[in-house]
């Protein structure tokens, strides 16, 4: 495992935003001037873990699990500190100077060869539609809009009759089986051939970049498979890929949201209107990878599927397995008929830009849909259709959406619909048995002590000067963690000493307090010298009683002496405590 310095570390933490990164996983929502979001590390179902900007730490005041953005980071993904601080670095784009293994991308020598046979096949195309013989394809492409700008960007090119790409990779000394494994060529009774022969081609990439598949369009009238893609590959799953991932993912967590669309030339028609956090997910057929990529990219997802009936169809089927996910979705309303490319043809860039403003909720797409799809003069039509919706209202978990569409459903359907109140579950996990007795003042107090010396750097002098320790054993790691990180006088960073808390449960027990009110309260000497003074009390206290037990055991007078002393100094020590705290109180 390679070793990231202690510099390079704090330079990525102080330069990554915690809300930013953890909203490239989950879906945050403001609140206040925290975040919220479903804690991924217990059964959450309403969100309970806050994030704060200013303290760039996070923390579930359900399970107990809090950090930094490392911490959460190297959680999630299940991952090793270096590998998680590489992650962060990558996400927003500071350059280590050691490459964590798990950054460090697999040298798959078989993938490697096949992935720079894809990236020869696209320079070769794209060099043949600039030739004499791509004049038609140019001519189609730039009528289309799309010009050389545009090719250049999305690596548009045109494969030529007569295998000529075979020839090409051929000289290059490819080897038939692995061009054949990439899918550019075929083999059959009739020879060798290229897969997308006489096609404008459009080059697919994973979401790292790396080229894996083409979609690729035909302007032969005659044929019948306008577009063709490539098959599945060792390299390429269809339903595991989304198109310009790799492009739009800036621009998608940057805006906060995806808009998300059935084909390539509408991706490439979105980028035509200055819009590039656009995707799409090659075809009507979404799958829950897709999805679970999609929210990846950003917290809002926006389908805007074509407005012909299968897009439409499309649309509810990619959206409730969205929901289903726990994704934040908007539809375009499209009652066009068209799709994104034709209507930048007819209206221009002015025309789409239009329509994505034309976004609606979720069950406003739902109500629309169904209804239009529903005979209302047939009663056991209708019922149907009122259960569907009313399956989604359950779904929703704001109290004033779900009353509004109720009684819409109820206009629409003419049935007589009560509105009830979503019971909201409420889930308790425990992160260690839990006593059955309340905290005492024990606890508060060594926890008002942390708090104290997390907020205040005269609060860690004073501890070090006049208690030294704290009784819990956690408390009490905590306690010499902070020491330690506190020695220059600094204020501790409560993001930074996260990283210095290899113990689970003291990061836990930081950040817990790092989240408390407590933690917000103002430094006051005397308040910290009372709670230092009552776990005195307990200390003493607990001493005179192991002293007695000690005294009643049979021992010579020379020790007895000794303990008896020991015992006197700690009772003297017990009363001045006391003292000192009743005068406190009168």
């Amino acid at each position: 495992m390679v070793r990231i310095s202690e510099e390079e570390i704090n330079a990525v933490r102080s330069r990554a935003d915690i809300v930013d990164v953890i909203g490239r996983y989950l879906q945050v929502q403001r609140k206040g001037k925290s975040y919220v979001a479903i804690c991924p590390f217990h059964d959450d179902h309403s969100p309970s873990m806050s994030i704060s900007p200013d303290k760039q730490i996070y923390k579930c005041f359900v399970c107990g699990e809090g950090g930094n953005v490392f911490t959460f980071v190297q959680n999630y993904e299940k991952i090793s500190f270096p590998e998680a601080v590489g992650r962060v670095a990558s996400l927003i784009g500071y350059p280590l100077s050691v490459v964590p293994d798990s950054e460090a991308k697999p040298q798959d020598p078989r993938k490697s060869k096949l992935y720079r046979i894809m990236d020869e096949t696209i320079r070769y195309t794209m060099y043949e539609l600039n030739a004499a013989d791509a004049l038609p394809e140019r001519e189609y492409l730039e009528n289309r809009g799309l010009n050389a700008e545009i090719r250049e960007k999305f690596q548009i090119g045109y494969n030529p009759y007569e295998d000529k790409l075979y020839r090409f990779l051929k000289a290059k000394g490819y080897a038939d089986a692995d061009m054949v494994s990439c899918n550019v060529i075929r083999t059959g009774e009739s020879g060798i051939h290229d897969v997308f022969s006489g096609r404008i081609t459009f080059p697919i990439h994973d979401s790292y970049g790396n080229p894996i598949a083409f979609s690729a369009r035909t302007l032969n009238p005659q044929n019948a498979s306008k577009y063709i893609n490539t098959n599945d590959t060792e390299i390429f799953e269809k339903g595991t890929v989304v198109y310009n991932y790799h492009r739009a993912k800036g621009t998608a967590r940057k805006e906060g949201c995806v808009y998300v669309t059935e084909g390539v030339t509408d991706v490439i028609a979105f980028a035509r209107a200055g819009i590039d956090n656009c995707v799409c997910t090659l075809g009507t057929s979404c799958t829950k990878q897709q999805i679970r990529l999609l929210k990846s990219l950003a917290p809002l997802i926006v389908f805007c599927y074509d407005g012909d009936d299968p897009g439409q169809a499309a649309t509810y089927r990619a959206a409730q397995m969205a929901m289903s996910e726990g994704c934040r979705i908007a539809v375009i309303d499209n009652r066009t008929g068209k799709d994104p490319d034709e209507i930048v043809r007819d209206a221009g860039a002015q025309g789409l830009k239009e329509l994505t403003s034309k976004q609606i909720t979720w069950m406003e797409f739902v109500l629309g849909y169904l209804r239009r799809h529903t005979n209302m003069d047939n009663y056991a039509e209708k019922k149907e259709f009122t259960q569907k919706v009313l399956a989604e209202i359950d779904r929703l978990d704001d109290e004033i959406d779900r009353q509004y569409f109720t009684d819409e459903l109820a206009k629409i359907s003419g049935f007589r619909l009560t509105y009830e109140p979503k019971q909201k579950e409420v889930t308790v996990t425990a992160r260690k048995p839990v006593a059955l007795d309340a905290p005492d003042g024990l606890t508060k107090a060594e926890e008002l002590i942390l708090a104290q010396m997390l907020a205040h750097p005269e609060a860690v002098r004073s501890f070090a000067e006049n208690l030294g320790y704290l009784t819990d054993p956690v408390r009490n790691r905590a306690a010499m963690l902070i020491v330690e990180r506190g020695r220059d006088g600094r204020r501790i960073d409560l993001a930074e000493i996260c990283d210095s808390a290899d113990d689970a449960e003291v990061r836990n027990l930081l950040t817990e307090l790092g989240s408390s009110w407590v933690y917000e309260l103002a430094y006051d000497e005397r308040v910290l010298q009372g709670a230092m003074r009552k776990v005195l009390i307990h200390i003493k206290t607990m001493q005179s009683s192991a002293f007695r037990e000690q005294l009643k055991q049979p021992m010579n007078d020379e020790s007895r002496k000794l303990i008896l002393d020991e015992y006197k100094e700690c009772l003297r020590d017990l009363r001045r405590y006391i003292d000192e705290e009743n005068n406190e109180h009168e």
